[in-house]
């Protein structure tokens, strides 16, 4: 009986040897993700899409889902660097910590030491501070101080845009630039890929500005870092002047733009020792970027220090990024959750928590802390708008809060807990966010602070939808069923 011919010339083919190639490489993306011990709901969905997707999903994770964290993205400034142009607040840290520290409530102790030994976040005593909800105010003051500078502008945002307010905020900087106030840039590449004109961005090329992209879209060598995104806003004005928060540069954020008949958010103007610190951060940013390492002592002048601070206002500047060495703002977040023991009021566009997190406000609400959570009823994304839907029913049950605004976009990032801790920056409550972006967020202790984003919280109310057992109930099963899927991919979104 003659049998079918054995062909060895099949299993050489181009073909089989790719697939056996990409079934070891597969294999191998397997382990090195299971080795990476990461939250389960990001593995699972890496694997997801990486058998399920093929070619597309191991490209994404290529891309965006290594943890580079053993190989720095970010270079830390040199320590001779922040102890030279940082000393007298170091000093002032040191005094503080040996003379007060024992009399410290003891939730705020935590959280100072925490963002410490975390993030290496300085705590500052004099600060002044101003808060803004809305963006008209915020571009008035922003306009009047730039108008002002005399020796230095430094402005990183994740966005920018080349519309009405970024040529006017633009026309300013390249006026400033022709009297010799140094003017640097630095933008996130991805963010502001298709933000700004060619022209526009000609236009700054040719001028006296400095500008810098961090992780440029177009420089092939940063592909493997595309996923990543430097989110944070900073803005320092002669070092004297600060400005940090969730507001980028563009209409929308004043008036609502073209699809928001109104934008809210939440961003604040600093004065004092914290501008030092905002201005330490955006000098390591720039360097990280391709710029110089700047040390000069002209970037954080004495007179500033303590620059219309009449009083005591305790804060930290804490970042984080995916290759923090610990994920401080997370920590954060979760630490004040956990120890709060009355009420606790989040403000977040996008709530996509992971179990950390979701685990922290559940136990919370159950412990019997009055939980409120507020975001965006009016969706500029719709995946992450759905994926928030799937939280909701075990949240409800625990008891909390879940509040949608739906008078246009809602785009604040806040926490605050018992009236005494309160923190506003760039950080959304979602994986992205904790995981994948350079993130920014200035935690102050102090009970007017506090009491002021309550008493705003609760402003908002009126303009919000609060969820129900009922909304959840009554979601059709192929809306639950749509949310659920893309809840699998969150972790990659």
């Amino acid at each position: 009986m003659q049998g079918v011919p054995y062909m060895a010339g099949d299993l050489l083919s181009p073909t089989s040897v790719l697939l056996f190639l990409y079934a070891v490489f597969v294999v191998s993306l397997t382990v090195r993700i299971l080795l990476d011990n990461k939250a389960p709901e990001v593995s699972i969905a890496w694997l997801l899409a990486i058998y399920f997707l093929p070619y597309v999903g191991a490209g994404m994770y290529i891309l965006g889902g290594i943890n580079w964290k053993k190989r720095k993205i970010m270079k830390l400034l040199p320590e001779k660097t922040f102890q030279t142009l940082l000393g007298p607040i170091l000093e002032q840290q040191m005094d503080f910590l040996r003379n007060d520290w024992d009399s410290m409530d003891n939730d705020i102790a935590k959280s100072i030491n925490l963002a410490l030994r975390a993030g290496n976040s300085i705590i500052t005593l004099y600060n002044q501070v101003k808060t803004y909800y809305e963006g008209q105010e915020f571009v008035e003051d922003l306009l009047s101080d730039l108008e002002g500078a005399r020796d230095s502008i430094h402005l990183e945002v994740y966005i920018y845009r080349s519309d009405e307010l970024g040529k006017r905020i633009r026309d300013v900087l390249l006026r400033k630039a022709a009297e010799g106030v140094k003017v640097r840039l630095l933008f996130d590449g991805v963010g502001c890929f298709n933000k700004m004109s060619w022209k526009f961005k000609r236009e700054l090329r040719k001028s006296p500005i400095e500008t810098r992209y961090f992780l440029d879209p177009m420089n092939v060598l940063s592909g493997r870092l595309l996923n990543y995104r430097n989110h944070r806003k900073i803005i320092v004005i002669d070092g004297q002047v600060g400005y940090t928060g969730g507001m980028n540069i563009g209409v929308e954020y004043i008036t609502g733009g073209r699809y928001f008949n109104s934008w809210r958010d939440t961003h604040i103007r600093l004065e004092g020792e914290s501008v030092q610190l905002l201005q330490a951060v955006f000098l390591s940013d720039w360097y990280n970027s391709g710029g110089e390492l700047i040390q000069d002592q002209r970037f954080f002048p004495e007179e500033g220090r303590r620059r219309g601070c009449s009083s005591q206002l305790p804060m930290q500047i804490v970042c984080s990024g995916p290759d923090s060495d610990w994920n401080s703002l997370r920590m954060m977040y979760a630490n004040l959750i956990h120890n709060a023991n009355h009420r606790i009021y989040i403000q977040s566009p996008y709530f996509v928590p992971e179990a950390t997190i979701t685990n922290a406000l559940i136990t919370a609400a159950l412990s019997g802390v009055e939980v409120n959570v507020m975001m965006t009823g009016v969706p500029d994304k719709r995946i992450p708008f759905w994926v928030a839907h799937t939280y909701f029913e075990d949240l409800l049950e625990a008891g909390v809060n879940i509040y949608l605004y739906e008078d246009g976009f809602f785009h604040s990032k806040t926490l605050c807990t018992d009236s005494s801790i309160a923190t506003i920056g760039s950080c959304n409550l979602d994986v992205r966010s904790f995981h994948l972006d350079y993130e920014l967020n200035a935690f102050f202790y102090d009970v007017d602070i506090a009491r002021q984003l309550e008493e705003k919280f609760h402003y908002y109310m009126q303009f919000c939808r609060k969820i129900t057992g009922e909304d959840v109930e009554s979601m059709s099963i192929p809306r639950k069923l749509r949310n659920s899927l893309f809840r699998m991919i969150a972790p990659l979104l």
